[in-house]
């Protein structure tokens, strides 16, 4: 059982880990796409930019200018460029002097014959232009509008520089990419959270598997050991009987108050008892359903752990109401399942401590309280306590909790264990019962 928590608690890890790398790629692999298309987009804008400004510097040149000045554009090459602006849809176009003088700028940010704005703002592209080497810049925004520029040189016959040509445009599908990029945002967390949810859902998944298969091996164990004590059970209770008659009779004979006499049929007694919970499990008796009195029930199993308690110096108080209230099942097996939660309680309190035992009720059914005032249970094994064969005591056989889990079932009730009732310690133990007309009517049987 505890290897196949380990193995829940490494399969959860493994799947958190797949979970979130498998998230990370998911993430990763949306925005690298992103970020290639918005390369190659302002790559090929630039390009596109590039070959005006170069196109436009061929026509400068064809138009026979020595020198770009402000003397020397004229009428037509002023119309030229109005309308390549107009059928590129370009934002500004300007004709600038080698040392960075503006000719001509369409959009009126610098006079002719002042130094251009472009020339600070777009250092790297200008400087290559100047040397020869048509350019473009960086993608940069503008009043909120994504922008972009290239500049070519114009040169003379001689091919020497006498002029660069600027032009910039927007680009609105690079506002559009943004809002794309936005919506993979939203893409890669709808993704993600579909796959949390399938890793949750496998995990679940998984999780029912693993109760399958704990219950298929409870069932096996069970099996086993019901053919086990069916083969031993008359080997063993047979020499227990000798045994237990011999020393009684060796005290009626002798007259002797001999404790270790005593001690033999103490452990005769604990032997039979031990026997008897695998019994329980070996036999396949239908069971006996009907009204019994709840308080002749706790009554009967009280009677029966007083020597237990006496032994071990415990006081067990009992709050029982004057309304009795019946249950609807098999007196023998829910006094049994009672027996063993009080003789836990007992086992559990320390020398001279204390048992609360309290009948309630309810309009919802009976509930049959037991607490305790020792060291309670530690909560990282609450949930094992009530499978088969589970102990924490030396001498324990690990099938009190288990016959008591059985019987609640079979009568359609539930086991409530809460611990650390009392600062920290203690154990609470509550049986409850659902009412008579809601209770099971067909015949369980034990497993």
């Amino acid at each position: 059982m505890q290897k196949t928590a380990v193995s829940a608690k490494k399969r959860l890890a493994l799947v958190a880990v797949f979970l979130a790398a498998f998230s990370a790629l998911l993430v990763a692999t949306n925005f690298t796409l992103y970020r290639r298309a918005r390369a190659q987009l302002d790559a090929q804008l630039g390009e596109r930019l590039r070959a005006i400004a170069v196109g436009i510097a061929h026509t400068v040149e064809a138009s026979g200018v020595d020198s770009v000045g402000v003397a020397t554009v004229g009428d037509a090459l002023y119309a030229t460029l109005l309308r390549t602006r107009d059928e590129h849809q370009l934002s500004n176009v300007v004709l600038l002097s080698p040392g960075g003088r503006t000719a001509v700028d369409l959009s009126g940010f610098s006079a002719p014959g002042e130094e251009n704005p472009f020339i600070e703002l777009d250092v790297t592209a200008v400087t290559l232009a100047r040397a020869g080497v048509p350019a473009y810049t960086s993608l940069y925004r503008a009043g909120g509008v994504y922008m972009k520029s290239a500049y070519a040189p114009v040169t003379s016959p001689s091919q020497d520089v006498v002029g660069i040509v600027g032009v910039e445009a927007g680009a609105g599908f690079f506002s559009q990419l943004r809002e794309l990029a936005n919506l993979i945002v939203v893409i890669s967390v709808g993704n993600a959270s579909v796959v949390v949810l399938l890793g949750f859902l496998f995990y679940r998944r998984s999780r029912s598997l693993d109760r399958a298969q704990e219950a298929m091996i409870e069932k096996e164990n069970l099996a086993a050991l019901g053919r086990m004590t069916a083969t031993i059970a008359h080997e063993i209770r047979n020499p227990l009987s000798i045994i237990r008659s011999s020393a009684e009779r060796l005290q009626r004979k002798h007259r002797m108050e001999d404790p270790e006499l005593a001690y033999i049929t103490e452990e005769v007694d604990e032997l039979d008892r031990t026997l008897t919970g695998y019994l329980q499990f070996a036999r396949s008796q239908p069971a006996e359903f009907q009204s019994v009195p709840a308080v002749r029930i706790l009554r009967r199993a009280l009677a029966a752990i007083e020597g237990d308690a006496a032994a071990r110096r415990v006081t067990v108080t009992e709050h029982v109401p004057e309304r009795d209230g019946t249950i609807h099942g098999d007196e023998r097996r829910i006094r049994q399942a009672v027996l063993n939660v009080l003789l836990n309680a007992i086992q559990a309190a320390p020398d001279g401590g204390r048992v609360d035992v309290a009948l309630e009720i309810r309009d919802d059914g009976t509930r049959i309280v037991v607490s305790d005032d020792g060291p309670g249970i530690d909560r990282a094994i609450l949930r094992d306590v009530v499978r088969p064969f589970f102990t924490t005591r030396v001498d324990g056989s690990g099938l009190g909790l288990t016959v008591v889990r059985t019987v609640m079932d079979q009568h359609g009730g539930t086991l409530e264990i809460d611990t650390g009732i009392h600062q920290g310690r203690g154990t609470r133990v509550t049986l409850a019962f659902p009412p008579a007309a809601a209770a099971p009517r067909a015949a369980g049987t034990e497993t």
